[in-house]
């Protein structure tokens, strides 16, 4: 065996079974005498790899494959405190997992506000972290400079694939759409219809008659996106597919466009169907719809089954999210607040109105269904400011149970209005808020404006044995706390 060798044997089965072996007499080196076996082992170790590293030969690169240099940064960078707070979040973290990505983020606004950039050295824990943050991946530009772009794009051209740090992939490329594998090119039709949706019809129309059912249906829900009357026509051509998936989606489109044509076909079959009675109170009777004819098969109106009773009520749903939603003001004369009045009871039609009202953004029909209803899908389609408004007026009124307010709560901008922010922490200090604390735990802390550092403090301070509430109102404290501090670096 070689020198090498020997030493990986005696390290391998140690020196009792193996004695280290002397080092070769061409290196004209001779072991220390008097060493136990062990150290004789580790010295003659060292001297391998000294040995091994001197007699590398360099690899010689080829010119035409290196990278161009990074262009230059006219950014300033940051410096001082801020950009120890930043080495302090990406090296070693003072706060939990979720809170660290929530300050990095804010950290990297800061710096987009003071016109600041990422220092270099940070620039691959950062890229590293928004690989698997897309939270953070949503604030690195410009904060990381013409460097930080410069190192994604060499990231990106690695052989391990087309992911670009931050959670950005590249879009396939291809000459032509139909070349595309079937995810890819609906990815691509996604992308057209949000920055050409004309383009996005004209690539779909080309290509219809070539295309499996599947993947009509699959781009055809692509229309989702920047949706209006223009796309009409196609939805049109789409009902009369024999496929029953692609006749759906684009039902499903079409109810989504009050001006259609479809919508004046339902609005004709919803008419008749609505009966406003009572003397002393006032009601809409609202009937089942007849058989559908072939034209109301093709507007989607469920057929009878092969066996047993038709489903009467999925062809009046059918019916009225397919209809314009001024049908009923129309038949009652009255506002839409006026017409679910009348409509109390009839639990399946308040349903099928409420689902069209969130489809379409009605903002008249949704505020009226919300002064009823606490709906997460209607409380969606409000402007920021007034669902907050709502959320607090619903939690202050004590008709909805707090845990039903999560889901909205966390879809709110950040962060929330210091009287909503009181009004969810009266509720987290209540007697069995620390299940609550522990729902909201992820968004709590950085929804929490500062004027509302003071009430978790105090909080805090009292004597509290759930753990959960304890561990989340700290983790507010910290957050703010630290929150301030990168305010204050960047001032």
């Amino acid at each position: 065996m070689t020198w090498p060798e020997e030493l990986r044997a005696a390290a391998l089965v140690g020196t009792a079974r193996h004695p280290a072996p002397s080092p070769p007499a061409e290196l004209g080196v001779r072991p220390p005498e008097g060493l136990p076996a062990e150290e004789l082992l580790l010295d003659q170790a060292a001297l391998a790899d000294a040995v091994t590293r001197a007699a590398r030969i360099p690899h010689r690169l080829d010119p035409t494959t290196l990278a161009a240099p990074a262009p230059p940064d006219d950014c300033p960078q940051a410096t001082g405190e801020a950009v120890r707070l930043l080495d302090l979040l990406l090296t070693q973290p003072p706060v939990g997992a979720e809170l660290r990505t929530q300050l990095v983020a804010d950290w990297l606004q800061c710096a987009t506000a003071s016109g600041l950039r990422v220092p270099h050295r940070l620039l691959p824990p950062l890229l590293t972290l928004a690989d698997s943050k897309p939270s953070v991946a949503q604030h690195l530009h410009p904060a990381i400079g013409a460097r930080g772009r410069w190192l994604q794009r060499l990231l990106a051209e690695n052989p391990g694939g087309n992911d670009l740090p931050g959670g950005h992939v590249q879009a396939p490329a291809a000459d032509d759409w139909t070349e595309l594998a079937g995810t890819d090119a609906t990815t691509e039709l996604e992308r057209l219809r949000g920055t050409d949706p004309a383009a996005a019809r004209w690539q779909l129309g080309q290509h219809w008659e070539g295309l499996a059912a599947r993947e009509l249906a699959a781009h055809l829900a692509a229309f989702a996106t920047n949706l209006g009357s223009a796309d009409e026509e196609l939805l049109e051509r789409a009902l009369d597919s024999k496929a029953k998936s692609v006749r759906d989606t684009a039902a499903g489109l079409l109810d989504r466009l009050p001006d259609s044509a479809r919508a004046a076909r339902m609005a004709a079959r919803l008419r008749p169907l609505l009966r406003p009675g009572g003397v002393l109170r006032k009601h809409i009777d609202v009937g089942l719809p007849p058989e559908p004819d072939a034209a109301a098969l093709r507007d989607g109106i469920p057929a009878d089954p092969r066996s047993g009773e038709p489903d009467r009520l999925a062809r009046l749903d059918a019916i009225i999210r397919g209809a314009p939603l001024d049908v009923w003001t129309a038949v009652a004369g009255r506002s839409p607040a006026s017409v679910l009045a009348l409509l109390i009871g009839e639990t399946r039609v308040l349903e099928a109105i409420a689902f069209t009202a969130a489809l379409r953004a009605d903002l008249e029909w949704v505020r009226a269904l919300l002064d009823d209803r606490l709906d997460l899908r209607l409380l969606a389609c409000l402007p920021p400011a007034e669902r907050e408004e709502r959320l607090l007026r619903h939690l202050r009124s004590g008709a909805a149970q707090p845990f039903a307010l999560v889901e909205p709560l966390r879809s709110l901008p950040r962060p929330w209005g210091p009287p909503l922010a009181a009004a969810v922490l009266e509720q987290v200090a209540a007697k069995n808020g620390g299940q609550l604390a522990v729902m909201l735990a992820g968004i709590l802390p950085p929804a929490l404006p500062p004027e509302a550092a003071g009430q978790c403090r105090q909080l805090l301070e009292r004597s509290d044995d759930d753990a959960g509430r304890r561990r989340v109102l700290r983790d507010a404290v910290q957050y703010q706390s630290f929150r301030q501090s990168l305010t204050e670096a960047f001032q």
